[in-house]
C-alpha cells in the first residue's frame, strides 16, 4: 500500500523533468485495471459532522470508467458508505443504505448527467465529482502540463520513487478534454477554470521506477473537497465494469436540486 509513511532524499532527478512525468502519466492512462486509495485532507464539502473521508476504487482509464467506495466518517462515530460509477458522461451516485423516502421505490442509483437537458444545472457538479478519481489530474497533466520540476526521491516500503511538482494549464487540458470526448473531465476543468484566477493548477505526483504514476496529491479550486490523494495500490485490477441498472436509476434533477445531492448522500 502506497499510503505508508516516505522519508525524503534528493537522488535519481530525471534530466528533462516535464519529459519523465508526462510520459509517466500517459503510461498509467493506457491501463485498463488499476486500484487505489483515496483520502481527502480538510474537506468542506460534505459539512462540519463528517470528519474524515476516504475511498478504495478501481479505474479502467482507457474506457473512463471507474468504480469508488467512498465511505465518511462522522463525528459522532457513524459511518455512511456512498458508491460512485464514473462514466465518460455522467457520474452514478448510490448512498447505502438508501435514504428511506428520498428516492423512488425500487431506485438505488442517482444519474448526475453532463449531456443533455439535465446537463446545464448539474455541471456545478462536475469538479466536486469529478475530483473524486484520479482520472481528472492525470488527464489535466498528460493534457496540459507546462511545467515540472525534481522535488526528490522518496522511499515508500523501500522502494525510491522520484517526486514532481507539475503547473497545468487548465485552458489547454480543457480543449484537449473536449475533443477526446471526456464529457465529465471537460465540465470539472471547465470549473477549475471558473475558480482559479491563474488558469493553472500545481500537482504533486510520485512516479514509480517502471514508469506509472505511484501516488497524486491534487486539489481541484471551487470544489470544497481540500487536497485529494491517491495512492496506486495495483496496475492489474480485475473489476466488474458493467453500468448500473437503468431500472435502478433516478436522474438527480427528478428528485431534487444538484445542490442538494450531498445533502442526500451523507443523510444518515
Amino acid at each position: 500500500m502506497l499510503a505508508a509513511a516516505t522519508t525524503l532524499c534528493g537522488c535519481g532527478a530525471s534530466s528533462d523533468p516535464l519529459h519523465e512525468v508526462v510520459g509517466a502519466t500517459k503510461k498509467t492512462l493506457a491501463l485498463s485495471g488499476v486500484s487505489y486509495i483515496m483520502t481527502l485532507e480538510r474537506p468542506r464539502l460534505f459539512g462540519p459532522s463528517i470528519e474524515t473521508v476516504g475511498g478504495r476504487a478501481a479505474y479502467d482509464f482507457r474506457a473512463g470508467l471507474g468504480y469508488e467506495a467512498l465511505t465518511l466518517q462522522r463525528r459522532n462515530g457513524g459511518k455512511r458508505t456512498v458508491y460512485i460509477d464514473f462514466l465518460p458522461a455522467a457520474v452514478y451516485v448510490a448512498p447505502w443504505p438508501t435514504p428511506a423516502g428520498l428516492l423512488p421505490a425500487g431506485k438505488i442509483w442517482i444519474e448526475v448527467a453532463f449531456t443533455g437537458h439535465e446537463a446545464p444545472a448539474n455541471r456545478p457538479l462536475a469538479s466536486q465529482l469529478e475530483g473524486l478519481a484520479p482520472e481528472l489530474p492525470l488527464e489535466e497533466i498528460a493534457w496540459g502540463a507546462r511545467a515540472a520540476s525534481h522535488v526528490g526521491t522518496r522511499v515508500v516500503r523501500h522502494v525510491p520513487m522520484e517526486k514532481y511538482r507539475v503547473s497545468v494549464d487548465l485552458a489547454k487540458a480543457l480543449s484537449t478534454a473536449r475533443r477526446a470526448g471526456r464529457v465529465a473531465v471537460a465540465e470539472a476543468i471547465e470549473s477549475e477554470l471558473r475558480a482559479a484566477r491563474s488558469g493553472r493548477v500545481s500537482l504533486d505526483v510520485l512516479v514509480t521506477g517502471a514508469g506509472h504514476i505511484a501516488k497524486i496529491d491534487a486539489t481541484v479550486p471551487g470544489s470544497g473537497l481540500g487536497t485529494a490523494s491517491f495512492s496506486f495500490a495495483s496496475f492489474h485490477a480485475q473489476f466488474n465494469r458493467n453500468h448500473p441498472r437503468q431500472a435502478q436509476v433516478v436522474p438527480l434533477a427528478s428528485i431534487t436540486e444538484p445542490r442538494f445531492l450531498w445533502t442526500i448522500a451523507t443523510r444518515s
